[in-house]
């Protein structure tokens, strides 16, 4: 929920309540009632296992920190390599850069579904980063993301969707480039001219047995929260079309779609007025 912090001045609330019939949706208040406590009880499981998802797959990451195998020099070597690979002889564009920050991925009742084509696809130069959780990737992201802004280059940083902290993949427009988390679920195949980064050549080779064991133990717990969450998720979806069946023969969808021009017509009005004004500014 967003709550308008202006309203009336600058945000305006449109209530499609004003469009249903409420005699008819109160002759089905028992079942709406109970599909929404339904609703609600299969959105809380799938948050719960959400979370261990997430925290599984923080502990497969610990284990290259814990057994000292993850080498830090050579991850900031190379860090520092392909910053000065992307943006040697690159001029300083902006002094105020903009951040756009989104979601590539999510993670919906038919699983985690990744659009990283329809973002990257176009682009002239895209770095994969290969490499297990916990030897850097994200951070690889990040640190690409700041010398990008610290040089006056617009980004899109696209985050995790277990995870929003962390940025899986970002995008420096002014130099048409992608740097990409190529792990699951949003395996990117590497297309010609592609340039392929494996921050497993930051890792030395892990000699405790029992680490291995216990790394793949969580992964494996990792996977079968993020299956289970995304089963509660599709039984929430099935029971939210069911409650659309006790809305939709009282709802007036012509009336909405009046509401939705007139909305629309004045975005545009709204737009051309900002334009304006910005032509007359640059005046």
């Amino acid at each position: 929920m967003v709550d308008p912090k202006n309203p009336g001045a600058v945000d305006e609330i449109i209530h499609l309540g004003d469009h249903w019939n409420e005699q008819g949706l109160r002759d089905n208040k028992q079942e709406i009632l109970a599909h929404n406590k339904e609703l609600g009880r299969l959105f809380k499981h799938a948050y719960t296992y959400l979370a261990g998802a997430k925290l599984f797959l923080e502990e497969v990451a610990s284990y290259y920190i814990e057994s000292g195998a993850f080498n830090v020099g050579a991850f900031d070597r190379l860090v520092l390599e392909l910053i000065h690979k992307i943006f040697e002889g690159k001029p300083r564009l902006t002094d105020n850069p903009k951040a756009r920050r989104l979601f590539a991925t999510a993670i919906t009742p038919d699983g985690p579904v990744s659009h990283l084509d329809t973002i990257v696809g176009h682009l002239d130069k895209r770095y994969l980063i290969n490499g297990d959780d916990g030897t850097g990737k994200t951070v690889l992201v990040r640190r690409l993301m700041e010398a990008a802004l610290a040089r006056g280059y617009n980004v899109t940083a696209f985050h995790c969707a277990l995870n929003p902290k962390l940025i899986d993949h970002l995008v420096i427009h002014e130099l048409s480039l992608a740097i990409i988390n190529n792990v699951e679920p949003h395996i990117y195949p590497p297309q010609q001219g592609d340039i392929v980064i494996d921050t497993m050549n930051c890792v030395d080779p892990v000699v405790n047995e029992a680490y291995l064991v216990e790394k793949g133990a969580a992964r494996g717990m990792y996977r079968q929260c993020l299956e289970q969450a995304v089963s509660f998720i599709n039984r929430a979806k099935k029971v939210h079309d069911e409650m659309e069946k006790f809305y939709v023969p009282y709802m007036d969808f012509d009336a909405i779609n009046a509401r939705r021009e007139k909305i629309l017509h004045k975005i545009l009005e709204s737009a051309s007025e900002i334009n304006q004004g910005n032509r007359k500014t640059r005046g």
